[in-house]
């Protein structure tokens, strides 16, 4: 057991702690849905703290440490995550400043001033975050200060309470609790704490490696002119203010920034002021910020590649290799292409047109099964789809006649990976006879009524608004075929239509299940059962 905490055993358990992280790193990064579902908050959270750490001195003295921590870590913050961990891990710091040593009193005050610092970077605080993790543990500690008497017992509790503290963040934060995962930045720092106690047990963690050597290059040809980028940009920014720039006050400038984007954070450390902002418009936090000082240093991430890589990652790295198949899906957006995947696709090809030959080549050479199912989801892709499986000699594939993405989303949760292939493909036509989609789209200028839907070579509806078209469709799909539950997927930008058309059809007894997504076109499709 450890009484107290010196320079040299500070630094080893800032060092042990990033080092499991670490390990965990790519665990974290899966959690990642809030603020946005980039797949970067374990990646942040490494490099900041590592970075942080390479300035530290080498001290008996805990003054000596500390301080130079508190110097050093926020200026190597990266990304959200990575702001609010600096600003933590500088607020523990800073309370031993002027300690050669620190008691468990000590270590305390220090683990409370971090929450106080994490909490201040923030311009708005989420509960449900890793704020509410480390203040939780905090608040528990608090109340038993005076019952530790070494540094071992003050992380037990801290770390059993933050443990109670992130599973129950779902229950605070509605998108966790919707995508089924504790808060990332909460796993990460609990992460970060157990590797602190494996220090203080004597265990020994994984050596690190360098994370920006080892990262991955970008796949930049998933996006074309069509293209459609949802999320804007993680901006950062160290700014070095100056003298002749204009005078710098702290919460007006932090206002400011919330009025031009998202998941702002800034801190003031002395006359250099670190900010983090999601926004759609960079330029304009850029051209802000210059009026205050120069930029030491600025970074721009676009979170829709962002995204895009991890749901990538995740079609690697989760391959099911289910034995007798494997399943490819053809997407017509980031979000369908996501959720494709997360319903049983082992790989879904972001496509907004129509899929080529090389894509689905591309495709089946990624899964590792000899027989390969596939939903082409268009009419212009199955003979493309008909074509790869020819030109591919290394698995036997099975081309599904799938039009559209709406009939791969009724198709995908009934496929039995025990079955064989021939039974799988009879039991997803069976499925097909049983449902019925629509398409709502919009007619050129010179012909009668603006929207038209259509199943197949029958038109279902005509009209001059959208919301009509829709409510007239699906009131004569529930009395051509008794449906009372139907899907609809729907452009983004046509949400608040989608929500109007849900309330009408309420009032028949139709429920609406609506999936909102980021697509070159502004039509609407149904999906009813019987």
């Amino acid at each position: 057991m450890i009484q107290r905490i010196n320079g040299t055993t500070f630094k080893q358990m800032i060092d042990y702690g990033v080092r499991n992280l670490n390990k965990y790193c790519q665990t974290v990064n899966k959690l990642n849905v809030f603020p946005v579902p980039d797949g970067d908050t374990g990646t942040n959270m490494v490099i900041t703290i590592a970075k942080g750490l390479q300035s530290v001195k080498d001290s008996e003295d805990l003054s000596v440490t500390a301080k130079s921590l508190a110097e050093s870590i926020i200026y190597g913050a990266r990304g959200n995550s990575g702001v609010i961990v600096s600003q933590y891990l500088k607020g523990i710091s800073e309370a031993f400043i002027g300690l050669s040593q620190a008691d468990p009193a000590d270590l305390v005050d220090a683990l409370g001033r971090g929450v106080k610092y994490a909490y201040e970077a923030v311009a708005e605080p989420v509960e449900g975050t890793m704020l509410t993790v480390v203040k939780d543990a905090y608040n528990s500690i608090d109340a038993a200060r005076d019952g530790f008497s070494c540094i071992d017992e003050v992380f037990i509790k801290y770390i059993k309470i933050a443990h109670v503290s992130l599973e129950n963040t779902p229950e605070l934060l509605p998108t966790l609790k919707e995508a089924g995962v504790v808060d990332s930045g909460g796993a990460g720092i609990l992460y970060f704490l157990e590797g602190i106690m494996m220090y203080l047990n004597g265990e020994t963690p994984e050596e690190m490696v360098n994370k920006e050597q080892t990262e991955e290059s970008v796949d930049y040809s998933v996006f074309n002119k069509e293209s459609t980028f949802p999320y804007g940009y993680c901006t950062e920014l160290l700014i070095q203010l100056l003298s002749c720039g204009e005078p710098f006050e702290l919460s007006l400038f932090r206002q400011t920034l919330q009025q031009m984007g998202e998941s702002v954070v800034v801190t003031l450390d002395g006359d250099k002021v670190r900010i983090h902002v999601h926004t759609h418009y960079p330029e304009q936090i850029f051209a802000y910020c210059h009026r205050f000082g120069e930029f030491l240093s600025l970074k721009i991430e676009n979170m829709t590649v962002q995204h895009t890589e991890t749901v990538k990652a995740i079609m690697c790295s989760e391959q099911k290799s289910n034995g007798r198949f494997s399943v490819v899906a053809v997407a017509s957006s980031p979000e369908i292409q996501e959720l494709f995947v997360q319903m049983g696709a082992d790989v879904a090809i972001y496509c907004p047109e129509s899929a080529s030959t090389k894509d689905y080549i591309d495709a089946f050479e990624a899964v590792s099964t000899d027989e390969i199912v596939v939903f082409p989801n268009s009419s212009d892709s199955i003979l493309t789809a008909l074509q790869a499986s020819k030109v591919y000699d290394k698995a036997r594939i099975s081309v599904i006649n799938s039009k559209s993405i709406a009939q791969c989303y009724s198709a995908l949760p009934i496929i039995d990976f025990t079955k064989k292939t021939d039974e799988v493909v009879r039991d997803i036509n069976a499925t097909f006879e049983n449902m019925f989609v629509v398409s709502v789209i919009q007619r050129s200028e010179n012909e009668h009524g603006k929207y038209l839907s259509h199943a197949g070579k029958t038109i279902i509806a005509v009209s001059d608004r959208l919301e009509d078209t829709v409510v007239k469709t699906a009131q004569k799909v529930q009395d051509m075929r008794s449906c009372d539950i139907m899907t609809v997927f729907c452009p983004a930008e046509l949400e608040q239509t989608v929500e109007e058309i849900t309330s009408s059809l309420s009032q028949r007894g139709i429920l609406l299940e609506v999936f909102t997504v980021s697509c070159h076109t502004s039509g609407v499709m149904l999906l009813c059962f019987e």
